[in-house]
């Protein structure tokens, strides 16, 4: 069951988004191809093989000639949500854990496909597959994949951090054209962008990777001496100095690592946000959005 301080916030971005968040590349999309629909493309004039049934009467009558009219194909867009439920996702140095960051993004993205008609579907991962749905439109299913997102991230073992299972599931799965969220810390032993099933699932669908980052993971806290740390999917521990030559090494490989994962986004190439779990979840996906927007 998901605990009370975490629903007042489900609740309070659900009406919140449904304000701010209108068009998330999906909303109002039409298709570049031509086909049956209700959007108008162009006119052209009558030619033989044409089918007569699109035939314009109106332009026809003032053209003293036949003329076709042209529509968009009506295109469904759905959004599938691959959500990491690893445990490495119960770190939480800040106000919120990373599994709290988590389910407030899964929730902001579920309320704005609602609010604009869109299908969502849900993909829980660890080292495996853990639980999936197909692409719903109503509140009671928005609900629902928020608890069993929490659910699985509480009651799963989860293991490791693998993606390529939950990659190749979505190749495997995804029919229609879709817009693909993937949430996680992206910390794994897989070679996950060389692999060709994430190509694959790139270059059929818009696909967009969330990174929540704790504090804990990008500095090392104030003070002294040194700091006992555990992996929390290996479960191994280590002493980590809390000097000052320590923190510039520990600075150094964070960024590396940031900068290594930026690249290896646009080389897929798929769009990405890295979400602080200190701060507000939801102005960085907002951030996202109006750059998609506007062509950034």
């Amino acid at each position: 069951m998901i605990p009370g301080h975490v629903m007042r916030e489900l609740r309070y971005i659900e009406v919140y988004t449904a304000k701010r968040i209108r068009n998330l590349r999906v909303g109002a999309y039409t298709s570049p191809q031509r086909g049956p629909g209700f959007d108008f493309d162009q006119h052209h004039a009558y030619r033989e093989g044409d089918d007569v049934r699109r035939i314009d009467w109106n332009v026809t009558a003032r053209m003293n000639a036949p003329f076709i009219r042209h529509t968009h194909a009506e295109r469904e867009l759905n959004v599938m949500m691959a959500i990491d439920v690893s445990r490495s996702m119960e770190l939480g140095t800040g106000h919120s854990s990373k599994k709290e960051v988590m389910t407030f993004i899964t929730g902001s993205l579920l309320f704005s496909a609602l609010s604009d008609q869109i299908n969502t579907g849900f993909l829980a991962f660890a080292d495996r597959v853990i639980v999936s749905a197909p692409p719903r439109r109503t509140r009671a299913a928005a609900w629902n994949v928020l608890d069993q997102c929490w659910s699985a991230a509480t009651t799963e073992p989860g293991g490791t951090t693998r993606l390529l299972p939950a990659i190749q599931h979505l190749v495997r799965t995804l029919r229609r054209t879709s817009v693909v969220f993937i949430v996680s810390d992206f910390i794994t032993g897989e070679d996950v962008f060389a692999s060709h099933d994430l190509a694959m699932l790139a270059a059929r669908h818009d696909v967009i990777a969330v990174v929540p980052e704790d504090r804990g993971e990008t500095s090392l806290p104030a003070g002294h001496g040194y700091l006992t740390i555990r992996d929390l999917e290996s479960r191994r521990q280590m002493a980590v100095g809390l000097g000052g030559r320590a923190r510039r090494r520990y600075a150094d490989d964070v960024k590396r690592r940031r900068e290594a994962l930026t690249r290896s986004f646009y080389a897929v190439p798929m769009d990405h946000v890295f979400v602080p779990t200190d701060e507000s979840p939801i102005e960085p996906i907002l951030s996202l959005f109006a750059r998609r927007m506007n062509g950034g």
